[in-house]
Order: C-alpha cells, then structure tokens, then sequence
C-alpha cells in the first residue's frame, strides 16, 4: 500500500506517464470536458476539493517547465492569479492564452484533464512536463 504522495490510483498513473512536454490540465469545476479525454474527476461537492488542494500535490510529483493560463484569469481572477504564479519560480515560462483556446488546448493535446470542485472562474492551468536533469 501507497502510504504518501498522490494515493488516487488514476491521478498518479498519470503524472508517472508524463514525459517532457506532456501536458496536464488542472481545472475548476465549469470547464468543459471533452468525452475522448483522460479525465479525473476529484469533484466531490461544489467547491470542494480547492484548485490548490488538488495543484500543490501534483506539483509536489511532476517537473514543470512552463504554464499556460487563460488571459480572462488576469481581470476576473487577479487573486487566484497571484496565488498560482507565486508556487512556480521564476524559471517556469508562463504563457497566457484567450481562454477559447485554452480550452482547444485542454480538449485536444493534454494527456489529462484533472477537475477540482474550485469556484472561482478561470481557476484553470495547463502544466507543461519539464526534465529533472
């Protein structure tokens, strides 16, 4: 038995089978889902679990090079903006793109798509894998 990191089964499958410039989407509980997607659904009730709650773990196990956040997170959301950017240092590249296309994204090139119960809008990430060496 797995007695810490991630212990849902699927979710650490996934971060196991990334490799360098895999992609992995954490979302908030609106963002839709394409039905073809590697989807983990964390949602227990609205709100719960956190963005962070379901983030800060993940980031704990997978190497990131890069982010990609939907612009709109800028002037909706500036708060959970500040709070995502400060858990990566400053050699993490951040993209911000408009979120239809964050959305394109997340539907066709992820390996996986990570749904919290987080209701705050535009509280969604792409991670892109990075290298441990």
């Amino acid at each position: 038995m797995k007695k810490n990191g991630i212990l849902n089964k699927e979710l650490s499958r996934l971060i196991a089978d990334m490799g360098h410039t895999d992609m992995l989407t954490v979302t908030d509980s609106g963002l839709p889902i394409a039905d073809d997607r590697n989807r983990i659904d964390l949602t227990i009730v609205g709100g719960k679990p956190r963005f962070f709650e379901v983030l800060d773990p993940i980031l704990e196990e997978l190497e990131v090079e890069k982010i990609i956040l939907a612009e709109e997170i800028k002037t909706v959301s500036p708060k959970m903006l500040e709070d995502i950017l400060k858990r990566f240092p400053d050699s993490v590249e951040v993209e911000f793109l408009p979120h239809i296309k964050f959305k394109e994204i997340s539907n066709t090139k992820t390996k996986g798509v990570v749904r919290s119960g987080e209701r705050t809008s535009y509280a969604n990430i792409i991670l892109i894998a990075g290298v441990t060496y």
